[in-house]
């Protein structure tokens, strides 16, 4: 059978989020995805130190902590 091709209009969208906090050792960024850009949920996606992309809820209280940690501790790069 032929490739299928639906994945190539890739948008590097979370499909699902992860309600575990993800510990701040692991994280090195994080980037938003909104429903805007055209992903289907929103989700604050985190780059750990081993490239690996974590999805996570955007309203969850740990999320926000998690943001506001690494927002301090270092200039966003834009």
């Amino acid at each position: 059978p032929p490739p299928v091709h639906g994945g190539n209009n890739a948008l590097d969208c979370c499909l699902r989020t992860r309600d575990k906090p993800i510990p701040l050792r692991i994280v090195r960024d994080y980037r938003l995805q909104l429903v805007q850009d055209g992903c289907d949920i929103p989700a604050a996606v985190f780059i750990t130190t081993r490239d690996k992309k974590l999805c996570a809820p955007l309203q969850a209280p740990w999320v926000i902590r998690l943001q506001e940690k690494l927002d301090s501790s270092f200039s966003r790069k834009v």
